[in-house]
């Protein structure tokens, strides 16, 4: 069963208790020394500068800070793996991956012989892709074989060329994957969009992290639609859920949207109110960096000055990419970002501003990332726009709403996710 509207709740923030590599003192040696405390060449030592001591006040504990690449291997045919130390996230380097534009995929692998004890955990990782806008990863786990695949992915819509932390969820499972055993852990990086050219990325800090006991779900609306109101809301209010409604302000009160009172309906329950920027058919990055920090700004202000302090806090992306400079604005500005990333977000978040959604309308698809989200405890936001006669049916949306009620997962709002850091 799922809690209630707004239900206060508290989640078990990472404990600091050491990864079990199973059967080998000297493996968990090699990322955190004799004493239980990071090694200077996993921590960063001397190298690690103010800003990469900020960036790694996180939850949860690294597996590898790449320090030592000699564990890692290019695979076959995709691509080249160097030391980056020209802007590393943490400590003095990163791993470099690249790919001509004849690789299908850049590739790399690690093995670990004794076995590494994932159980309960769950991934993320910092990146720093460039050279396109959209980059797609999968962190696959052999538990104990190459039959056995716990499967994680993530669709990068942005920014490029800035450090950005990914909170894998989980997309597939092959077999029976034993997680207390995982043998093998490749990273897979993938052109998407533009399925031109190289590959070109880094990647730091690989950090293992108590996931929670429950899952979470949440209902993300875009676009201010009146269909929001007139189709989901008092279905949601028959299971005492809470949504996020992203506020168009331009839209506000137009033919077929919200109206002001309709908004402040929403917020009475308990819904968060978002801000997400007018762009109509342009991307927010092919505006100049004065119109993007002008259109952020406003979006935000027009939602504190009618009382919707809450939901002004977080960020939904307009048409999903995000370019650099918009990244920077949405994290002076907001406290939170989403945009699509293909599937369900590790929890406890690493990065708030990173939160990806997938389609709430995708049938079976919906429904496995709910069922993963509820036995890994991840985070599955699901984005809604149309329901009803113009996109999903008021019928499929009331039969959605049953089975997330059935699963172990916790209804939240942008604003109880916030409260989970």
């Amino acid at each position: 069963m799922t809690n209630r509207n707004r239900r206060s709740f508290v989640t078990t923030v990472a404990a600091a208790g050491t990864l079990g590599l199973a059967g080998c003192l000297s493996q968990v040696r090699e990322w955190r020394g004799a004493d239980g405390k990071p090694t200077s060449a996993q921590s960063g030592g001397d190298t690690t500068d103010s800003g990469s001591r900020d960036r790694l006040d996180l939850p949860g504990e690294p597996i590898d800070r790449f320090e030592d690449l000699g564990e890692w291997s290019a695979m076959i045919d995709a691509g080249d793996l160097e030391a980056g130390t020209d802007d590393p996230y943490a400590g003095s380097q990163s791993a470099h991956l690249t790919a001509s534009e004849n690789a299908e995929y850049a590739a790399v692998y690690r093995t670990i012989p004794d076995g590494l004890d994932l159980s309960n955990k769950n991934l993320s990782l910092a990146v720093n892709f460039t050279g396109r806008d959209q980059l797609h990863l999968t962190l696959e786990l052999f538990a104990p074989n190459s039959r056995n695949v716990h499967a994680m992915q993530r669709t990068l819509t942005g920014p490029a060329d800035r450090w950005v932390r990914v909170d894998f969820g989980t997309d597939r499972i092959e077999t029976q994957p034993e997680l207390s055993d995982v043998r093998e852990i490749r990273l897979i990086a993938r052109r998407r969009g533009d399925t031109t050219g190289s590959i070109d990325c880094q990647v730091d800090d690989l950090r293992a992290v108590d996931r929670p006991d429950t899952g979470r779900v949440m209902l993300l609306f875009d676009g201010t639609l009146e269909s929001h109101y007139t189709a989901a809301f008092d279905r949601m209010q028959a299971y005492d859920f809470a949504g996020v409604e992203a506020v168009i302000p331009e839209a506000v009160g137009e033919g077929g949207r919200l109206t002001l009172d309709k908004l402040i309906e929403l917020d009475d329950a308990g819904w968060d109110l978002a801000a997400r920027p007018r762009t109509g058919s342009k991307f927010l990055h092919e505006f100049t960096p004065e119109q993007q920090e002008g259109m952020i700004r406003r979006t935000k202000a027009y939602l504190e000055n009618r009382g919707f302090e809450d939901g002004a806090k977080h960020f939904v992306t307009p048409r999903n990419v995000l370019g650099s400079t918009a990244n920077d604005l949405v994290r002076e500005y907001h406290e939170q970002a989403f945009r699509f990333g293909g599937g369900p977000t590790g929890l406890p978040l690493t990065d708030p501003h990173n939160v990806g959604f997938f389609a709430g309308d995708a049938g079976d698809e919906t429904r496995t990332y709910v069922d993963y989200a509820a036995t890994y405890g991840q985070l599955a936001v699901l984005h809604f726009e149309y329901i009803g006669d113009d996109g999903m049916s008021e019928r499929a949306f009331d039969g959605l709403l049953e089975y997330i009620d059935a699963q172990n997962v916790d209804v939240v709002t942008a604003t109880d996710l916030l409260g989970d850091r």
